[in-house]
């Protein structure tokens, strides 16, 4: 896990995407009104306690010689809870309160700042998915997904319909989507293809975090 507070870390990702797409660095007033801050100060403060962890550097009076002195950061949000088991409220798309590294993540190696945001983290809650060594209280680690008619039959899918999303297999069937599970003790959950939302395709877990 980050050692960072969830405004300083966010600040932190922005601007190693901003040098990352641009090869240059943002002014204050660009800082701010990219993070939705009124007042420079509040930069100038979350870079101060950056630069005090390590994290960047500047020559005094010269936001524009500003260097991210750590390795790329690792670090996608959790946006909360996933049912593998029954059926959970849609997880919320809510202001973000945890990150997980990923780091040690095969996955993730190579990728850029602005390829990592198409990346989000959620708890798993039930034991639907025991088959694919994916356990209650495990991290998923989930893409985002424009096409959905390019997943494939077989692929862990983080599945929508109306406000309840669960963690499947999923495999197509005409206009159908089955859902199934991995666990025996679980039933297949069939739905329209139209009724259906898929939210995140499976990569990866984390496991033993608190």
């Amino acid at each position: 896990m980050t050692d960072l507070s969830p405004p300083k870390q966010k600040l932190l990702d922005w601007l190693e995407d901003y040098v990352d797409r641009y090869h240059s660095v943002p002014s204050y007033g660009e800082m701010a009104a990219a993070l939705g801050y009124k007042s420079k100060d509040t930069i100038r403060f979350h870079l101060t306690d950056l630069r005090d962890a390590g994290y960047v550097a500047w020559k005094e009076g010269s936001v524009k010689s500003l260097v991210i002195c750590k390795p790329r950061s690792r670090n996608i949000p959790i946006l909360g809870m996933i049912a593998a088991g029954g059926l959970l409220e849609m997880f919320a798309h809510s202001e973000i309160e945890e990150y997980v590294d990923v780091s040690t993540l095969p996955h993730f190696v190579g990728k850029r700042r602005h390829q990592m945001s198409q990346y989000f983290a959620l708890r798993v809650r039930g034991d639907s998915m025991i088959g694919a060594a994916i356990a209650d209280g495990d991290v998923v680690i989930l893409r985002k997904e424009s096409e959905p008619n390019t997943i494939k039959n077989g692929e862990i899918v983080a599945a929508r319909f109306e406000t309840q999303t669960t963690l499947k297999h999923l495999f197509w069937s005409g206009d159908q989507i089955i859902l199934q599970p991995a666990n025996p003790s679980y039933p297949v959950i069939e739905k329209q293809a139209e009724e259906v939302a898929i939210e995140g395709i499976f990569v990866g877990l984390v496991r033993g975090l608190v």
